[in-house]
């Protein structure tokens, strides 16, 4: 009530000045609505699709292929392109415009919506694309500069995981941490990314990223990775060897809290059942409605950290010390089958029947908690007091 009593009053027919909020309101209203656009025009050719294979093949064992969108009637065709020709043109009204901050709800929103579609956001070039920055505590984009102000002992960075972003480390628990490592001499900052982009993308990105820094003992780096976080740090750790960066000599240790390093069952449950829909042609097409969860997300299916065509298992780099955290919902020692609730034990560990599939070495530390969820670690004090010991044993 007290907003509406200091609105002035309007004696003529002029309108009053337009908020700010309302261009930024607009902006991000056009951005989903392309979207929304894209996924219209998706979902009509799955349908012209659909129509095509069913008038050519009126009994589905006939013939094993899918029509093309291209071989319905007219009308689909009309109607698809529509919907992708408006998708282009606001994508680019909006592409070139200042979307203003973001707020707590919307932050979570778009942070969800890369993670889910966030390599169609990337491919449609679309304005929720989070992109990959450096942040602070605050949410707020700073250079690398800005990152090694007072850094008298090293670099630490916190990679967040999948439809997240440097917004969900900021727990109690997180902070003190935070503060005793800047005491301590450390330059401190979050990596903000797509999480929906493939996980070798994200790491290139961060590889090239950390490539930028300058050497010397006030850049050493300790990487500290959440869930998917810690795939994107063993991704660009394998690029940087492979691309001959300079800084993963400078790599001092690396921690992945909850990583799916050997994959996630709920992803492979998934892709399994999409699986079933290409038993008949009629079915197939919607084989796109499961796929349109993100690459980010199909990659942790097996924890894959390289290209398709690449070797999907790399090992640690052996340079660095490497800090491995798994918790699960049990009480006690006894395990819960599904770990964290989303990553089992063995996974998060590294650990592989396969010797050749399982993470190890000389300086690995591996440490389980009990009733601890995937995401209480951020949050949880156990899960701080290792990070605190395994630092203190560099």
């Amino acid at each position: 009530m007290a907003s509406e009593m200091n609105v002035p009053l309007v004696t003529d027919r002029t309108a009053p000045p337009e908020s700010p909020l309302l261009p930024v309101i607009a902006m991000r209203g056009l951005a989903v609505a392309q979207l929304a656009l894209v996924g219209a025009g998706e979902l009509t050719r799955l349908i012209a699709e659909t129509h095509a294979t069913i008038r050519r093949a009126p009994l589905p064992w006939k013939h094993a292929d899918t029509a093309s969108a291209e071989q319905a009637p007219l009308p689909y065709q009309m109607v698809m392109q529509t919907f992708l020709r408006l998708a282009r043109q606001v994508r680019e009204f909006v592409a070139s415009r200042d979307h203003g901050p973001a707020g707590r709800e919307w932050g979570l929103v778009r942070s969800a919506l890369n993670g889910v579609a966030g390599d169609t956001l990337a491919q449609w070039d679309n304005a929720l694309d989070h992109g990959l920055a450096l942040c602070n505590e605050f949410g707020e984009v700073i250079s690398a500069d800005e990152w090694q102000q007072g850094s008298r002992r090293g670099l630490v960075l916190f990679v967040h995981g999948l439809c997240l972003s440097e917004r969900e480390w900021q727990t109690f628990e997180h902070s003190g941490f935070v503060r005793e490592l800047r005491e301590d001499g450390h330059g401190v900052a979050w990596l903000r990314y797509n999480s929906g982009r493939p996980i070798h993308e994200n790491g290139a990105a961060l590889a090239a990223l950390l490539a930028t820094l300058p050497e010397g003992k006030h850049t050493r780096l300790t990487l500290v990775g959440h869930s998917m976080g810690g795939l994107v740090i063993r991704s660009a750790s394998h690029h940087a060897a492979v691309s001959g960066h300079g800084w993963l000599a400078r790599l001092r240790g690396a921690a992945y809290l909850g990583t799916p390093h050997q994959g996630a069952p709920l992803e492979r449950l998934g892709h399994g059942a999409n699986s079933l829909l290409a038993l008949t042609p009629y079915t197939k097409p919607l084989m796109k409605i499961g796929n349109l969860r993100s690459a980010g997300i199909m990659d942790l299916r097996h924890g894959r950290v390289t290209p398709p065509d690449h070797e999907p298992y790399t090992p640690l780099p052996e340079g660095a010390r490497h800090l491995l955290v798994a918790g699960h919902l049990g009480r006690g020692e006894k395990r819960h089958w599904l770990g964290d609730g989303l990553v089992p034990v063995r996974s998060a560990l590294g650990q592989h029947v396969d010797l050749g599939r399982a993470l190890g070495g000389k300086h690995v530390t591996r440490v389980e908690f009990s009733a601890l969820g995937h995401m209480a670690m951020l949050g949880d004090a156990r899960v701080y007091g290792a990070l605190r010991e395994w630092l203190r044993e560099k």
